[in-house]
């Protein structure tokens, strides 16, 4: 039942498009290079949110160590896992989010930025297709916190079971793991998807990286606001006509008309002359 419940969180497949919100200037870089900018797990604007998984993670080994009182082999692997929990932002593990929702009053007031937001929608698949090419992963976030105790739950488990049959093992392979095992490589992959039951209206969808060095080329920084941000260049094509955008939706905005042929305009200039173009109709006003 575990394996099947980490399994199924990260083999799921949208089943029509996502859409990404971004501002003015997102929107014509994501366009012009072919490139989407996923963004360190350690610096997304709420840092809460990674931290949540954490804790839960810890709370859950806390849990079974004083239920493993006679067993000090155990006791002694569920310490290890929970003192490995203080390294895991040594990891760069990059994120970018997507929604199911088309027009969202939240999103724009998220990235509406006092100018108007673009909302591009994706096809689905071509973005499954692009995590699987990558080595990164796209799940849906969850929101429920049942859910979330049940995966955490699997995902312990899982871990102590591979850390007891290693210490097992007549012949121990010669290789070297972090303390506690495989425990923080395998919440990389999980706890950027585990929010905060709140945000359940967002509908949030998220690419998420495999560990990656911050040699690698596409492996950046950017300013922010009161630090350097790191953050990855994900390729999506080979020029802006490989992108797949479905639709485009013009963000709340006193120029609805003017925005939307703009808007038109530089996709055709770009070679996207067929993607629809439509204005938001969320009765929202930042200006």
């Amino acid at each position: 039942m575990k394996r099947k419940i980490l399994e199924d969180v990260l083999s799921q497949s949208p089943s029509d498009s996502l859409y990404h919100y971004t501002q003015q200037r997102g929107f014509m870089g994501i366009v012009q290079s072919a490139e989407i900018w996923a963004t360190h797990t350690q610096y997304l604007n709420d840092r809460r949110e990674y931290l949540h998984a954490v804790d839960m993670v810890r709370d859950q080994i806390q849990i079974k160590a004083m239920r493993a009182f006679g067993d000090p082999n155990l006791r002694s692997i569920l310490q290890d896992m929970e003192n490995g929990l203080d390294g895991i932002e040594g990891m760069n593990v990059c994120v970018c989010s997507f929604s199911e929702e088309r027009d969202s009053l939240s999103q724009w007031r998220a990235y509406g930025g006092g100018s108007s937001g673009f909302s591009i929608g994706f096809s689905g698949d071509f973005l499954t297709e692009v995590a699987g090419q990558e080595g990164w992963y796209l799940a849906p976030c969850i929101y429920d916190p049942k859910a979330q105790s049940d995966l955490v739950s699997a995902l312990v488990q899982e871990v102590i079971e591979e850390n007891v049959a290693r210490e097992s093992a007549e012949t121990k392979e010669e290789v070297m793991l972090p303390l506690g095992g495989n425990l923080n490589a395998y919440l990389h992959r999980y706890a950027p998807i585990l929010k905060d039951y709140s945000f359940r209206e967002e509908r949030e969808w998220r690419l998420i990286s495999r560990p990656l060095s911050c040699t690698f080329d596409a492996f950046d920084f950017r300013e922010g606001s009161s630090m350097l941000t790191p953050y990855y260049r994900l390729r999506l094509g080979a020029d802006p006509t490989a992108l797949n955008i479905q639709e485009v939706v013009v963000g709340p905005t006193p120029h609805p008309d003017q925005s939307s042929r703009s808007t038109r305009s530089f996709l055709v200039r770009h070679s996207l002359k067929t993607v629809p173009v439509v204005a938001s109709q969320v009765p929202y006003r930042s200006w």
